[in-house]
C-alpha cells in the first residue's frame, strides 16, 4: 500500500544573495527575493553598501524585482532602481545540498559561487574584489524551521575560501567547506571557525546590520506585522564584516575578508 503523498507547503521563498568586499573593506551585499505565502506575492531587492569610515547605507524596494541571470560561470545582476549592476566570475566549483527534508518544508541551497572575481557599479561607485553568490530556496516557513539559532559565512582570500552553516538548539546541521572540500566538525563563534588543522580568526569586526527582523530587513513589508507570526517578526540576527587570517600547519597565513552572521529565533512554542 502506498503511503500519503507528501502535503505541499503553501510557502514558498526564493533568496538570491550576492557580495562583493574589495581589498581595503568596501563591501557590497545584494539581495533579490520572491516570497509566496497564503495568495500574497512579493518581491524584494535590496542593497547593502559599507565604506571605511562612512557606515553602512541600506537601499530597498518592492516595486522592482529582477533575478540575477547565470551564464556558463557567469552570474549578472542589476537594479536600475536600485542603482547597481555587478558581474560575477566564477573562481570556484559550486556547493549544492538539500539542507532540510521535512513534513513542514524544504530548504536547497545553491552555492553558484563560493568564491568569485565579482565587479560591482553601485551609486556611481566600482567595486572590485572577491565575492560570492547563492540562491536558497524554502518552502518551509521560517517560524517552522526546527532550530533556534543559525550561523552561516563565508571568508575569501586568494588562497582559500570557506564557507559554513552551523543550525543549534532542536535540529543540528554542522556543514563547511574548505576550497570545496568537506570540512567535518566545524566548531563556529563569533571570532573563530575551527575544523581539523584549519583554523580562521575573525577580528576587526564591523557590524553590517542588528536587530530584529521587523526593524532590519521587514519594516517596508506593508502590514508586516499582521502578516507573519511572532517568531518571525522577533527572530534577531548581527551580521558583520570581518578581517579574517586563516592558518594551516606548514603554510602561510592567508589573509582576507569574512562576512558572517548569527540569526536567533525565538523558542518555538512562540509560534502559530
Amino acid at each position: 500500500m502506498r503511503g500519503s503523498p507528501k502535503k505541499r507547503s503553501s510557502f514558498l521563498l526564493s533568496k538570491w544573495y550576492l557580495d562583493c568586499v574589495t581589498d581595503d573593506g568596501n563591501a557590497f551585499i545584494g539581495y533579490a527575493a520572491t516570497l509566496s505565502w497564503k495568495g500574497l506575492s512579493l518581491h524584494y531587492s535590496s542593497v547593502l553598501r559599507r565604506r571605511p569610515g562612512e557606515g553602512v547605507k541600506t537601499d530597498t524596494t518592492l516595486e522592482e524585482f529582477s533575478a540575477p541571470e547565470v551564464s556558463g560561470q557567469s552570474v549578472q545582476w542589476s537594479s536600475p532602481r536600485l542603482g547597481v549592476a555587478g558581474t560575477w566570475e566564477a573562481d570556484a566549483r559550486p556547493l549544492r545540498r538539500t539542507l532540510l527534508e521535512s513534513d513542514a518544508g524544504d530548504i536547497e541551497w545553491d552555492c553558484l559561487q563560493p568564491r568569485a572575481r565579482a565587479s560591482v557599479r553601485v551609486g556611481g561607485a566600482r567595486l572590485e574584489g572577491f565575492g560570492y553568490v547563492e540562491h536558497l530556496s524554502m518552502t518551509v516557513p521560517p517560524w517552522r524551521l526546527p532550530f533556534e539559532e543559525l550561523r552561516w559565512g563565508r571568508f575569501l582570500s586568494g588562497e582559500d575560501s570557506v564557507v559554513w552553516i552551523d543550525w543549534r538548539g532542536g535540529d543540528s546541521l554542522n556543514l563547511s567547506f574548505h576550497n570545496g572540500a568537506r570540512a567535518e566538525g566545524a566548531l563556529i563563534s563569533d571570532d573563530e571557525f575551527a575544523a581539523g588543522d584549519v583554523r580562521l580568526k575573525l577580528d576587526e569586526s564591523v557590524v553590517l546590520r542588528d536587530g530584529v527582523l521587523v526593524e532590519t530587513a521587514l519594516p517596508m513589508i506593508p502590514g508586516v506585522r499582521r502578516l507573519f507570526p511572532f517568531r518571525i517578526l522577533r527572530t534577531r540576527e548581527c551580521k558583520w564584516l570581518s578581517r579574517g587570517a586563516l592558518q594551516r600547519p606548514d603554510a602561510e597565513v592567508s589573509n582576507g575578508w569574512a562576512i558572517h552572521e548569527v540569526v536567533r529565533w525565538p523558542g518555538k512554542s512562540l509560534a502559530r
